[in-house]
């Protein structure tokens, strides 16, 4: 499927998995999407802003107040023209964030402002995964009409075998694709 004038807002949390994000940017330009990634502060411990805007070919958004590029505020402008919102990685922190509603970044703020489908792609190590808080997160923001893609199994960074390795950006990809078949394109602005 072509994602071709679909606008996509790709949050990234900080997670070894941030490495997929970068493949998943640009599977998504590939494809055709127009696609402007939001950086958390501990994303940008893992990868770097210049990956993103070499992948996307668009600036990077990575504070919550940047008056000059947003007058409106990133967090409104952005989540106003995407068509979708999609977190990969989703730290155990970012979705315990948005199941209790938290705005304290760029990337939360967003996400609560955000009226077009979001789409969460956890990422941590498999006891925290496994943990009744983060299940309970998992089940709240799914009740919020979140969609999770589910994590994978296999070796983690941890150095263990398990449960929550992020789902590889081609299944990621196609859950855009599925969400965004069923819905029209945003009228330009």
């Amino acid at each position: 499927m072509s994602l071709e004038g679909r606008e996509i807002v790709l949050g990234v949390t900080g997670g070894i998995a941030a490495y997929k994000a970068a493949a998943l940017a640009s599977l998504l330009v590939q494809r055709g999407a127009g696609v402007t990634a939001v950086l958390t502060r501990s994303s940008l411990r893992f990868v770097g802003a210049a990956t993103f805007a070499a992948l996307t070919g668009r600036p990077v958004a990575t504070r919550t107040f940047d008056s000059a590029r947003f007058p409106l505020g990133a967090h409104i402008e952005l989540a106003a023209r995407a068509d979708l919102v999609v977190v990969a990685p989703a730290t155990a922190g970012f979705v315990a964030a948005a199941a209790h509603g938290t705005a304290d970044d760029l990337l939360t703020t967003l996400v609560l402002c955000a009226e077009c489908p979001v789409i969460v792609a956890p990422a941590m190590n498999a006891a925290m995964w496994e943990k009744p808080a983060v299940q309970r997160n998992v089940a709240q923001v799914i009740a919020d009409g979140v969609r999770v893609v589910e994590p994978g199994s296999g070796w983690l960074s941890c150095r263990r075998q398990g449960t929550g390795r992020m789902a590889e950006p081609d299944q990621i990809a196609a859950a855009i694709e599925a969400v965004l078949a069923t819905m029209p394109p945003q009228p330009a602005s």
